[in-house]
């Protein structure tokens, strides 16, 4: 699905009712109305962030806070919860931005302790080359070629394989229909639990910005205005001080502004 993320920042009033404020912040970037076509930059959306590491770190004693916003269900309708210290927004005062891998390796974290404890109630799952060298030796085994439905469908049947990849903190990674057709890297890993953290864990990527007064910034700094048509926008943008490097904005913010990680289809 191709898409792009955008932190969308809040005023603290926002509190209340957040997706209300979410909706009239986005509303002048709706593809779907009669926005001017080049303010459009999405169709659906839907807040997503602290089940994938994409989301914020929480301040160690807050993860329970009532203030955090927490991922919506998958577009299939499935719940998508926030991995521990996770989330996908909140004030700002309640997020971490003294590290900026910090969401990220708890996430990844997270997916190493889901490994183990699925580890622990189902029967050792067998690896995707298995499949693949019985494809090799009986290529009757699976219609289609060895990356058919079949093929797949054998290997993400066993038990252990499907609890893991549908659940959201494996991170979406290593999915055997993927276009590498990977298998994920937590499934013979020989490195301890921090040798894992290390190698998976990422800085956040760059997201746009939907300031509060209502300027959407790219991640390249460039600009449109909610109230504007962007060829004849007669108002300057705030000047980009940090930019690129939203995080570094994000962190500079009042604690009491609303973040919230988007995630939205274009």
């Amino acid at each position: 699905m191709a898409g792009l993320t955008v932190t969308v920042c809040l005023s603290p009033e926002a509190a209340d009712d957040i997706d209300g404020a979410l909706t009239a912040a986005l509303a002048p970037f709706d593809q779907d109305s009669d926005n001017p076509v080049d303010r459009g930059m999405w169709d659906s959306r839907r807040i997503r962030g602290g089940s994938n590491g994409q989301g914020f770190a929480v301040v160690r004693g807050y993860e329970d806070d009532p203030r955090l916003v927490h991922d919506e269900p998958t577009y299939d309708g499935l719940p998508a919860p926030s991995a521990p210290g996770v989330c996908a927004g909140g004030p700002r005062g309640l997020l971490d931005f003294s590290r900026p891998q910090a969401a990220s390796e708890r996430v990844v974290a997270a997916s190493w302790d889901l490994w183990q404890q699925l580890s622990a109630v189902h029967p050792p799952a067998l690896p995707l080359s298995f499949f693949e060298d019985r494809w090799e030796k009986d290529p009757h085994a699976f219609p289609g070629g060895p990356w058919a439905d079949g093929m797949l469908a054998a290997y993400r049947a066993q038990p252990l394989i499907n609890a893991y990849i549908h659940h959201p903190w494996s991170l979406d990674l290593g999915y055997p229909d993927s276009p590498l057709h990977a298998e994920h890297p937590i499934i013979g890993f020989r490195g301890s639990r921090a040798d894992y953290i290390r190698k998976l864990s990422r800085v956040p990527w760059e997201t746009d910005v939907l300031t509060v007064d209502g300027w959407w910034r790219e991640s390249d700094g460039s600009a449109l205005h909610a109230y504007c048509d962007p060829d004849s926008c007669p108002h300057e943008p705030p000047g980009p001080t940090v930019w690129p490097g939203s995080e570094t904005y994000l962190s500079q913010l009042p604690h009491d502004t609303i973040l919230v990680r988007v995630h939205c289809h274009c």
